[in-house]
């Protein structure tokens, strides 16, 4: 498995706070049958400040440490954008890291609505030829009340959904596990994350959520949400987009 949303990196924000704590949950990533990471720390004004150039310093070091330590894993640069407003800002200063240097950005929505500065952001992406992919809409209030709302994203603007084990395992509670299956039966999703912060109870759920998405879409559909994810570490473009049923 290729996990698109991970907080592995030590000492960057609420994943792990030091090296070894960040090792121990490589091992169990390792453990739960994942062979890559894209490393997705917040970045969000006031709370994280995690730019591209030190998230990339950062990933490199830590791919250093996983050798010396043996722990076969990769892991490669990404970064889970929160949105505000200032979002050209933060483009215009370099500080947005894509998802292993392709053109897809994780953007983590404001958690009580869709903000109504969206449709302009995604038009503001859209023009610089990147592409949005939500993480956790499963979590936003606002989706969990109008789930089909996300149609016209995915067909106006190209936005694609991820949905995280946690959710499908019913780490954050019914409504949002049962929003997260919602996305998934009515083909409204396009990748997988975990969302793994430790080893205890922000953990990978990997095996677990997999398996949810088998009994909920068949594992056909599973396996293009693995397939899109080579396809994102590889640049290519996700051009595989199940018809939505809604």
């Amino acid at each position: 498995m290729i996990d698109t949303h991970c907080h592995i990196l030590p000492a960057v924000d609420d994943g792990p706070k030091t090296i070894d704590g960040a090792l121990r949950l490589a091992a169990a990533a390792v453990e739960e049958g994942i062979t890559t990471i894209i490393a997705t720390p917040h970045h969000r004004e006031r709370h994280y400040l995690n730019s591209a150039k030190k998230i990339n310093r950062r990933v490199k070091l830590f791919n250093a440490r996983l050798k010396r330590a043996g722990i076969p894993l990769k892991v490669l640069p990404g970064q889970e954008y929160h949105l505000t407003e200032r979002y050209p800002t933060e483009f215009r200063r370099g500080r947005i890291q894509t998802l292993a240097g392709s053109r897809y950005l994780l953007v983590e929505l404001p958690s009580r609505k869709v903000p109504g500065y969206f449709t302009d952001f995604l038009a503001f992406m859209k023009r610089a030829d990147l592409r949005v992919v939500i993480a956790h809409p499963e979590r936003n209030l606002g989706i969990i009340d109008q789930p089909d709302q996300v149609a016209g994203w995915i067909r106006d603007f190209g936005v694609l959904l991820q949905v995280t084990t946690q959710s499908l395992a019913g780490f954050f509670g019914e409504s949002v596990q049962s929003t997260a299956a919602y996305l998934c039966k009515h083909r409204l999703v396009h990748l997988i994350g975990t969302d793994a912060h430790n080893t205890v109870r922000r953990k990978f759920y990997a095996q677990e959520g997999l398996g949810i998405i088998d009994k909920l879409c068949g594992a056909g559909f599973r396996r293009s949400l693995e397939e899109h994810a080579v396809q994102l570490i590889s640049g290519k473009e996700i051009g595989t987009f199940h018809q939505p049923t809604v």
